[in-house]
């Protein structure tokens, strides 16, 4: 898989801890995308499904499940529809964000991807829309779908945000930060979002 980025321990992408993949490549191009530099195909950093689910189950019983989003993640259909089965077989939980609407899914190929996911998040991100109190949406257009009985409508109308600071001191922010929150943390009063 060509992988933009990966929390290994994360509390905002789905239910529970999980361990978060960013795919790189995305063919759909949403107006307003804060994720711009995951659209490029462009060879990132390439791992085998087996190499993924190793450093998966490194964290043991630390994570509950696997989110995957991106760039798009059906754009990688295969390996990632393999990587959620795998993910099923060691009894973790599975969430996908997509870009594809509902019907371009269950009418392709695509669609077998509901039978090994426990959440999929559906639709095109609409700058227009935006929403920053809807959990894990970005746009009030796109739907959660809870495919299996494991999460029963497990959403809140909130925003969470990550903050990590790595050894050297780097600032990550995850979720959906406010222009204000980012601005706070980076001490630029004129940051955009």
């Amino acid at each position: 898989m060509n992988i933009a980025h990966i929390e290994e321990i994360s509390y905002i992408y789905g239910p529970g801890t999980r361990f978060v993949i960013w795919v790189q490549g995305c063919s759909i191009h949403c107006k307003g995308c804060w994720n711009r530099e995951m659209w490029s195909f462009e060879k990132r950093s390439e791992y085998t499904i087996k190499e993924l689910l190793n450093m998966i189950k490194l964290q043991g019983n630390a994570i509950e499940g696997v989110t995957i989003l991106g760039g798009e993640p059906l754009d990688q259909f295969c390996e990632v529809h393999a990587l959620c089965l795998e993910c099923q077989h060691i009894g973790l939980s599975t969430m996908v964000f997509t870009g594809y609407e509902l019907f371009e899914i269950d009418n392709s190929e695509k669609s077998k991807i509901k039978s090994v996911t426990d959440i999929l998040i559906v639709g095109r991100y609409d700058e227009s829309k935006r929403t920053l109190y809807n959990q894990w949406i970005g746009s009030t257009n796109q739907q959660v779908l809870f495919l299996t009985k494991r999460y029963n409508n497990n959403i809140k109308n909130k925003n969470y945000v990550e903050v990590n600071i790595d050894e050297n001191g780097a600032l990550t922010l995850l979720g959906f930060p406010t222009k204000e929150l980012r601005a706070c943390l980076t001490g630029n009063q004129r940051s955009t979002l």
